[in-house]
């Protein structure tokens, strides 16, 4: 078994001494319980506690239910203690533990236990995860009476056969007359309920006196044995009782872990965007690099293309068809009007063209400026007009010259 393993099997058990103070043991899968040391309260437990139940915190009642079905059992006993006034249906106090002990013919014998409203305040702590009554703590004899002391207190608890019928903190102090009247009557309680049989004996655990023995003995006529107070058990049934101070710690404590996870996993995520977001850039950074070496292994290459590009610009002039000086007149010529126009002169100069022509008006001159600009053979060039000259016979007199786009011939 590894060490987390171990850790999660041992639990820590506190029950209450004859003093003030509290007993603080550890359990495991595979050890007997272990003394560990006493403490001031139970909250100074370390890790998940079970606390064992004074008995004043409690109440512990035995009865008869007329049925044999074990199922029905805990229903009944919960009416019947709604009855008593002893449980609440608005949820403000723990649900009862109860437990069904045996079963005859028709009836069924069940053991309920309630806690008390007023819960001690040094046992509501956070890190209390079980409430175990005393007397399930406890190994306690077959059919017998037993007594300890619990903070100064005394505790009863009385068995049929091994299980606990009957609790309690009785009033005194003391072994007294006082005292034993009062256990006297509720062993009559009992009897009378048949809830017992005939006690085999008393048990005292832990500090009594030997006069308390004698008065014991002689007030109720049993063999009393005195013993030191036994290591706890944990009970094989666990039991149900929680107090509400204590599940509203644990329900507050549950909001506080979500609230954590949903922070964490909020974390996460930021670190997640930043670590893709410094992925990224570095990715980025990788990739400019790596281009940067390309282009510097490239760049001969690029310069020797773009010096052949720009031979070939030179020579545009000369291998274009489109730029043939003829063919350019043959376009320009394909535009005139049958009537009312010719063309004066053509020149190419630097790749220049200028064309001269008379016109019947300024009109026809603007006309054919247009037609020129429009032309699709002609797109190689830059096209603009001057203003004609008006002759005194009204003919116009213009001049239309082109810019070719590409490089020019110098």
């Amino acid at each position: 078994m590894t060490e987390r393993a171990r850790e999660r099997a041992q639990r820590s058990f506190v029950r209450c001494t004859p003093a003030e103070d509290w007993e603080l043991w550890t359990f495991s899968n595979t050890k007997r319980p272990q003394f560990v040391r006493r403490i001031k309260r139970p909250a100074a437990a370390p890790g998940r506690v079970i606390v064992g139940l004074p008995v004043r915190q409690t109440v512990t009642t035995a009865t008869w239910v007329a049925t044999d079905d074990r199922a029905l059992v805990p229903e009944i006993v919960e009416l019947q203690l709604e009855q008593q006034g002893l449980i609440q249906r608005d949820g403000k106090r723990s649900a009862p533990d109860i437990r069904v002990l045996e079963t005859q013919a028709d009836k069924s014998l069940a053991l309920a236990t309630v806690l008390l409203p007023d819960l001690d305040p040094e046992l509501a702590f956070e890190s209390a995860v079980q409430f175990e009554p005393a007397g399930f703590t406890l190994p306690l004899p077959q059919d017998r009476l037993c007594i300890w002391r619990e903070q100064g207190r005394i505790a009863t608890a009385v068995t049929r056969g091994r299980n606990p019928v009957h609790l309690q903190i009785v009033g005194e102090t003391e072994i007294g007359p006082e005292m034993i009247h009062e256990v006297r009557c509720a062993l009559l309680h009992l009897g009378a309920q048949r809830l017992c049989g005939t006690l085999l004996g008393i048990v005292l655990w832990g500090d009594f006196s030997d006069e308390e023995v004698q008065q014991l003995q002689k007030g109720l006529q049993l063999r009393v044995s005195h013993e030191s107070l036994p290591p706890p058990t944990f009970p094989a049934t666990p039991s149900k009782l929680l107090p509400s101070e204590v599940g509203a710690l644990h329900a507050r404590r549950a909001r506080r872990r979500r609230i954590q996870r949903l922070l964490l996993a909020a974390a996460a995520i930021y670190l997640a965007a930043i670590a893709g977001l410094a992925g990224y850039i570095g990715w980025q950074k990788f990739q400019r690099s790596q281009m940067r070496r390309q282009l510097a292994a490239e760049f001969p290459t690029v310069q020797a293309i773009q010096a052949t590009a720009d031979e070939w610009k030179k020579v545009e002039w000369a291998v274009d068809p489109q730029l043939y000086p003829v063919e350019v007149l043959y376009q320009v010529a394909a535009l005139i009007p049958p009537q009312g126009m010719r063309l004066t002169a053509f020149e190419v100069v630097k790749g220049k063209l200028s064309i001269r022509g008379e016109a019947s008006g300024a009109a026809a001159a603007f006309k054919l400026a247009e037609d020129i600009k429009a032309s699709p053979n002609l797109k190689l060039f830059q096209w603009q007009m001057r203003s004609p000259s008006l002759r005194p016979d009204g003919r116009a007199e213009f001049t239309i010259e082109g810019d070719p786009k590409i490089a020019k011939i110098d």
